[in-house]
């Protein structure tokens, strides 16, 4: 009787250890901002492929708006009350919905975060999973020096940004590529307003900024989406103006192919919901992660567009 118990443990082992566990009662939920933007679509696209690769019920949940901390909070709630094996989750506030982070840990829920490499205030997280915001903005901010040294032949242009919602992704962001901006005192930003990481409103700010400054020669969108709202508004009213945003979402990929978009850094949004099912599968095989799962960047524009290492 021993000797059998122990070949049907070691059995067990092996085909666990062999990825042969998928089961159809294993249930992980993530949890995103909102899905108003196509990013986060596209995280739970990545998700969604690798949940059915392991034969994983995923629940996709996510609030009206990306300001609706609270409904976030109860989503997370509502999952550990549905006992969930596991919940991956972006938090649209910190430090709100640290107390829920800790309720799982308290359930024995493993909790992964992605799109973002900060910690949260209080509770346990498996691994982050995200890029590095802060040297991306500092990719988007060489780029706009040289498209603007080829325009002008020299050190010299107007740099508009539109910003988004006040917080993690804005501040480093912002702050990189303002860093190397910083060197090139010729190249003057004559303008920096909220949009709210939304396209509408980045073609409204765009539209009322190239009529109070007519000369500015490049938009930085701190989201494809405020990018492509700022090339709307150009286009509308016959300017041609440089346009970069942050995300390389499949829309503004497909923008800058056509050309109405300059270009954008590709943060593979897809791949990142992708490695952050692979980390719960590496977690619950018993694989012992980083603190930060850092994910891969790039700047693509009419050059690259079509040679991404990730779809």
């Amino acid at each position: 009787m021993i000797k059998k118990t122990l070949v049907l443990s070691l059995l067990f082992i092996m085909l666990f250890s062999f990825g042969v566990y998928a089961q159809d009662d294993f249930e992980v939920a993530m949890i995103s901002p909102a899905l108003t933007s196509t990013f986060y679509k596209a995280t739970n696209e990545g998700a969604t492929q690798m949940a059915e690769e392991y034969g994983w019920k995923l629940y996709k949940l996510a609030p009206d708006r990306e300001t609706n901390f609270q409904k976030q909070v109860s989503m997370v709630e509502d999952m550990i009350q549905r006992e969930v094996d596991a919940i991956a989750l972006y938090a649209i506030n910190n430090q709100a919905v640290a107390p829920a982070v800790e309720k799982a840990n308290e359930a024995g829920i493993p909790v992964f975060v992605f799109n973002s490499l900060t910690e949260l205030e209080s509770g346990e997280v498996v691994t982050y999973v995200g890029y590095d915001q802060r040297a991306g903005g500092r990719k988007v901010g060489l780029r706009a020096v040289e498209l603007l040294h080829e325009k002008h032949g020299e050190l010299d242009g107007q740099i508009a940004v539109l910003e988004g919602v006040p917080g993690f992704h804005n501040t480093e962001r912002n702050g990189g590529f303002l860093e190397v901006l910083e060197k090139f005192p010729e190249i003057e930003i004559v303008a920096s307003q909220p949009a709210d990481w939304e396209r509408e409103k980045g073609m409204n700010v765009a539209e009322n900024l190239l009529q109070a400054r007519p000369n500015v020669d490049l938009f930085f969108g701190m989201s494809d989406a405020m990018a492509q709202g700022a090339s709307q508004a150009a286009n509308s009213m016959g300017r041609e103006v440089f346009t970069l945003g942050i995300d390389g979402n499949p829309d503004a990929i497909e923008d800058v192919g056509e050309g109405d978009l300059t270009g954008t850094l590709a943060v593979f949004p897809t791949e990142m919901g992708r490695i952050t099912m692979r980390s719960i599968k590496a977690h619950i095989e018993g694989e012992e992660l980083p603190q930060f799962t850092v994910t891969p960047t790039m700047i693509v524009d009419e050059y690259n567009y079509d040679e991404l290492p990730y779809n």
